[in-house]
This record gives structure tokens, sequence and C-alpha cells, in this order.
């Protein structure tokens, strides 16, 4: 298989019009933007993450996650057998209800790879221009999706596997979601519509409400669970 080199970008706004601050709730122990990190952060592939976000709440968990993950802050990707965790500002025009594929194109086509060191939101290092020669894919995996049923790993495989320029995620009903959406690079820098799409089952809970919030905290137990049985006997 060809080698894969992701880039992964976590939008985290602060504006939810349903659940408010929802990024931020809590559920199993941890806020919906921690659930996304870890998932990112299982994958042997992925190289750098990007969180971006208008709020300093935001950046104020990324900078503690990375502490206590122990993650190295370097500007280069070439480190492939390290990964990178940077909190950047989102653009005032991308808040709202702009389309997330809007965002990720904002962040690898704009002046974000040069961020303003003197920015509180920003301060993590920047991302160079020419670090992205290195990535394959950009990955974008949006926080209210937090009981993810497939790893990372599989959908970049199944879709450097089958070639697509864009793979995203759907519901057992085939209707589409934000779990995961792998595109690739040259497709989201230059703006061409994708010629070979696909899509992966994830059923996995979309929170737009309270109620959601029960059942993917409850589904994330039942995994936790789950995984536990099976190393007791190790």
């Amino acid at each position: 298989m060809d080698k894969i080199r992701g880039l992964v970008i976590i939008p985290s706004k602060m504006d939810s019009t349903r659940v408010k601050n929802k990024n931020l709730r809590i559920i199993a122990g941890k806020t919906l933007l921690e659930h996304s990190l870890d998932y990112a952060m299982k994958s042997k592939h992925t190289i750098d993450i990007i969180v971006t976000s208008e709020s300093v709440k935001v950046a104020d968990i990324v900078h503690r996650y990375r502490h206590n993950n122990i993650l190295d802050v370097y500007t280069h990707m070439v480190h492939i057998d390290k990964k990178a965790l940077h909190i950047i500002k989102r653009d005032k025009e991308y808040m709202g209800e702009r389309e997330v594929a809007d965002v990720y194109v904002n962040v690898i086509q704009n002046d974000i790879y040069n961020p303003d060191q003197h920015s509180h939101i920003q301060e993590n290092g920047s991302i160079l221009r020419e670090d992205l020669q290195n990535v394959t894919h950009i990955i974008g995996v949006q926080p209210d999706h937090p009981d993810r049923t497939q790893d990372l790993d599989t959908l970049l495989e199944y879709a450097v596997k089958n070639k697509y320029d864009d793979l995203f995620t759907v519901d057992n009903k085939g209707t589409r979601n934000g779990s995961v959406r792998i595109m690739k690079k040259e497709f989201v820098e230059s703006g061409e519509i994708s010629r070979r799409v696909g899509s992966y089952v994830d059923n996995c809970t979309n929170v737009h409400s309270e109620q959601d919030l029960i059942d993917a905290e409850a589904n994330i137990e039942i995994k936790e669970r789950v995984y536990e049985l099976g190393n007791e006997g190790e």
C-alpha cells in the first residue's frame, strides 16, 4: 500500500445553536473535542493534528491535552515517528453555519500556515507551507460524533485501496454524517470536483440534542466495557 501521511483537521467552534458549548460538553469523562483528539491520535498514519477554533477555552483544552500526552511540538511533518498537535484561530468569515468543507479548504489554502506567534490561540508553533508537500490526505474529524464505530486507519486504508479522491462516512441508512471525511490533498488545494467518491458506514451518534449526548455516552461506555472484558485474561 502507498505511504499515507495524513493531516487531521478538527473544527471546534463554540457557537452551537442546539446544544450550548457542544464541543466542550463532557461525556464518559472527556469533552467531545478530547474524544476526537483521542481518535486521531490512535492512527499509525497521522502526522499532524490541527484544531481550528475561535475559542480560548478550546485552546486551553488543546494545550492541556498536549501536555498530558507528552506531545512534541515541532514544525516539520517529516518527523513521521511523532505526532504534532496545533491549535489555530478560525477566520471570522468561517464561523456560523458555513459548510465544514470550507473550513478545511481555508486551513490549507491560506496564511494559516504562518500564524501569528503572539496570538494565544496560535502560540503552539506554526505549520509551514512546505510541510504540506509530505501530506497525502486531508482528514476532517468533527467532534460531535464521539462514539465512532470505525477506526481511522480502517477508513484511510480503504480510501487508498479504492483510490478515492473523497471518502465520507454515512449511517446505516446511508445518510451522510460528519464522523470522518478523507480527501486527497490535491483536490482540497485545487478546489476541483472530486472524480472518485466513496462512502463507508460509521453508525455513530450525530449529536444535536441532550438525548444524543446521553446515547453517545452509553455507547462509549459499552465499548470500553467490551474492551476491558476482552483484556481480562491477559
